[in-house]
């Protein structure tokens, strides 16, 4: 026994050192396929329009037809957006500097001011235009054009309202996401896996899954006990439709080779189902995912300003109702937020589930 040891302990190393070695060529071939560039020009373009944005908006002065309201804002929080001026260009000019250190990092940062430099350069002309045209010249007149000072001003004033209605919202995104992932994950199983019964739901599908959200509002609050329970089933009832559609579909594309071989084994239905089928349209189901998350904030917008007295959609509605509009921005803008970094999150999530796939599927 003692003689047999070395010779699989060299295999083991063997195997590793091969796979370490398929990583480092595919790494080399894939940076000389697609080698990140940093365009000097223009990342130094987006540093300067940044710092001209901070300079601008603590040295030029304000516009003197600004109501005293939207001009006490403005006042308030100059300095603090000075700051997330010169913030954001340091922040860049870091990154940038940093992209001529060897190692990760600096692939990191080279990678990063590759592909960011564009989007600095257009968010600090973006930004310039903005204060310029509202807090400087007055250009857009307010109420429904606002500087960015009173966004951030609203943002900070309403920080305890804004955390609790995020808080609900997140609360009744999850409850009805994950209802409408669970029944449309078993409708598309089921309806994929049986003739018979795609025969009967899939024309229902056809019919009813299509219908918006807004249409199902006075029989959701008059079936459902609460208008909790209601916006439930809203959320639940969009996220149900794209899952079960996109589910069904990645049944019924997995190649009947996979079946075969797994009957040949010995496998029974229920392995069919969840060890073959599931994992073979994860593709599909992720895809669906994807879709049913953007519309699911859809519902929910509307689920809070139809009985749900509490949530981001309920405090935009609120501020909307008051003529408060740089607190409808600033809803708007904690709304885009958690919608982008719920959807960074799927992506990660779909990228870490099906890393078998990465080089066949890019979206």
């Amino acid at each position: 026994m003692t003689s047999t040891l070395p010779p699989i302990a060299a295999s083991t190393d063997t195997g590793a050192s091969s796979t370490s070695a398929s990583a480092r060529i595919h790494e080399a071939l894939e940076r000389i396929a697609h080698p990140a560039t940093i365009s000097a020009p223009v990342i130094t373009a987006g540093i300067l329009s940044w710092i001209a944005f901070a300079l601008a908006t603590g040295f030029v002065p304000n516009s003197t037809d600004l109501p005293l309201r939207d001009a006490q804002s403005v006042e308030s929080t100059t300095t603090f957006t000075v700051v997330v001026g010169f913030a954001v260009a340091a922040a860049w000019a870091l990154i940038w500097a940093l992209s001529s250190v060897s190692g990760r990092l600096g692939a990191w940062a080279t990678r990063r001011s590759a592909n960011g430099a564009a989007w600095l350069l257009g968010a600090g002309l973006w930004a310039l235009f903005w204060e310029f045209s509202t807090a400087k010249a007055d250009l857009l007149e307010p109420p429904y054009f606002v500087a960015p000072q009173e966004i951030l001003d609203r943002l900070w004033a309403s920080r305890g309202v804004l955390t609790d209605s995020l808080a609900n919202s997140l609360l009744l995104l999850a409850v009805g996401f994950a209802v409408g992932l669970v029944a449309g994950l078993i409708t598309g199983v089921t309806i994929g896996w049986s003739k018979r019964a795609n025969y009967w739901v899939h024309p229902i599908l056809i019919f009813i899954g299509p219908v918006p959200a807004l249409a199902w509002v006075p029989i959701a609050f008059v079936l459902f006990p609460t208008a909790y329970t209601g916006a439930v089933f809203m959320i639940a009832l969009t996220v149900w439709f794209p899952i079960t559609i996109l589910t069904r579909a990645g049944i019924l594309s997995v190649p009947r080779s996979y079946f075969d071989v797994a009957q040949t084994l010995g496998a029974r239905s229920w392995f069919l189902v969840l060890r073959v089928s599931l994992p073979a349209a994860l593709p599909s189901i992720f895809t669906g995912a994807f879709m049913a998350l953007g519309s699911s904030f859809v519902s929910l917008t509307i689920a809070e300003n139809f009985g749900v007295n509490a949530g981001l959609g309920w405090y935009i509605n609120w501020k909307k109702g008051w003529g408060d509009f740089p607190g409808v921005y600033a809803g708007i803008v904690v709304l885009v937020v958690v919608c982008g970094v719920l959807l960074t999150v799927l992506f990660r999530v779909r990228n870490y589930v099906l890393r078998w796939e990465k080089e066949l599927t890019r979206w």
